[in-house]
């Protein structure tokens, strides 16, 4: 899958799920006929803003063209490590 981002803010960015073969336009294509967003589409979401920001938490998903295109709202996580002496 690949993806294509707009950025819209600093914490919002527009995502495209862009299918790459026949398997992944009928994963696209089963969910519009399902109608509602599922965990799977969703994980597609995350693992499109976590290519985006590095360390990024999706937190909203509004879609414009369900189920391909959304708004997607997300906070960056500061990883910080501990100093072992």
């Amino acid at each position: 899958m690949k993806y294509h981002y707009q950025f819209v803010s600093r914490t919002t960015v527009r995502i495209e799920l862009i299918p790459e073969d026949k398997k992944e336009t009928a994963l696209i294509d089963s969910f519009f006929a399902s109608g509602e967003d599922d965990e799977q589409l969703m994980v597609l979401f995350r693992k499109g803003i976590e290519d985006y920001a590095t360390n990024a938490q999706l937190t909203e998903t509004r879609f414009m063209n369900f189920p391909k295109v959304a708004l997607c709202s997300y906070n960056v996580v500061v990883q910080t490590a501990e100093l072992i002496k």
